[in-house]
């Protein structure tokens, strides 16, 4: 129920106003002056003040410059009652920070208007505060979000760099120990085996350097006339090199001439469909990658004989750090296929997925295919 506070020396008008509020069903309080009225406000911290000026202990200007200097007290409205409407009083008033006067004699309807009002707008202020509030709590916590993302990419990649660090440091070390003792062909297979960590660590960085600006929503769609089939050939020739023979890799290269697409972005989805389908298949099982035209679009496809993706995680593929129940125990950050449905949204194109569990999995990417130069930069 709203509280209203009466601060009026007058007992009869005190009185007559008290009655209009309680008819209204209005919780009332009253004091007989402006001390009293102050000790009232602060225990009780009504909805509303409605404030005589001119009162013996205390006068009204008093009480409200001490309502408005309580933090407690300051957002509550205030109204004057008072017998003298000259502009300096009325200025004075303002100026602490009144919020309405009724001059004396005033009427039931004037009384209840002018509360009527200054409530409402009260609400309007709380309800406008609150939405700030909200807005400034979700910008915050948008904030922490995006440190705690940054510090545990940081984290993930920092971890996942360990390994082919560690296997260019030991692969030097055997060419440098063995020197004079290891055959041409073992010396090449630990060139080959530093050369595809190397390609590993660059194909990190350029994963963490997509999600940063994925993140910070300047990941850019720059297409251009270019000899896909051959840069997806050398793509496959780097994930050989990372591979180092653990699966049968076979590349079905059927696109003919120049089309327009991103280069950056395009590796991307290429190189990260590899990643996940040399990471989520057994040695000794065959991948297959296939590049053509089909009805007017680039048609890519990367198939393996893995374990397959489980039907309950199908919805959820392509959201950031979702991993299926079945591969928890390999490890991964879980952003390689938001990866690819970024890069492939962006080139306004579509991703199908097909997989049987134990049995493997198929991506299938359309682009569309476009034989001109592009116009402008999007």
């Amino acid at each position: 129920m709203t509280t209203i506070l009466v601060i009026e020396d007058e007992k009869s008008i005190r009185d007559e106003v008290l009655d209009w509020l309680r008819f209204e069903n209005y919780q009332v309080l009253e004091a007989e002056n402006g001390r009293v009225g102050l000790t009232l406000a602060q225990q009780n911290k009504p909805d509303l003040i409605l404030c005589d000026i001119a009162m013996p202990e205390m006068d009204g200007h008093e009480v409200l410059l001490e309502v408005r200097s309580n933090p407690e007290l300051s957002h509550l409205p205030f109204i004057f009652l008072t017998a003298s409407a000259d502009r300096d009083s009325m200025r004075q008033g303002m100026n602490l920070g009144a919020d309405d006067y009724l001059t004396k004699p005033f009427t039931h309807a004037e009384v209840l208007t002018a509360i009527q009002t200054r409530l409402q707008k009260q609400a309007i202020h709380e309800l406008q505060q609150q939405k700030q509030i909200e807005m400034l709590d979700r910008a915050f916590q948008e904030e922490r979000k995006k440190r705690l993302l940054k510090t545990r990419l940081m984290a993930m990649f920092s971890h996942d760099f360990r390994n082919p660090l560690s296997l260019i440091l030991l692969a030097s070390d055997i060419l440098y120990e063995g020197e004079r003792i290891l055959s041409p062909e073992r010396k090449l297979h630990q060139h080959a085996r530093i050369r595809g960590s190397v390609h590993l660590l660059l194909q990190m960085l350029d994963d963490m350097l997509l999600v940063a600006e994925m993140e910070s929503g300047y990941l850019e769609f720059v297409p251009k006339m270019i000899h896909l089939s051959a840069f997806a050939d050398e793509t496959v020739k780097e994930f050989l090199l990372i591979d180092q023979g653990v699966h049968k890799i076979t590349f079905f290269n059927q696109l003919d001439g120049l089309v327009q697409a991103d280069r950056k972005l395009f590796r991307q989805i290429l190189a990260n469909l590899l990643t996940n389908a040399m990471k989520y298949s057994p040695a000794g099982t065959e991948i297959t990658i296939y590049l053509g035209e089909d009805n007017g679009r680039i048609h890519l496809e990367v198939r393996d004989q893995g374990m397959g993706i489980p039907e309950s995680s199908l919805p959820h593929l392509f959201e950031a750090y979702h991993r299926a129940n079945n591969v928890k125990h390999i490890k991964g950050n879980g952003l390689g296929l938001t990866i690819v449905k970024e890069c492939v949204d962006h080139h306004h194109g579509e991703i199908e997925v097909q997989s049987v569990l134990n049995e493997g999995t198929r991506f299938i990417v359309w682009l569309p295919l476009v034989r001109t130069e592009p116009t402008e930069t999007v």
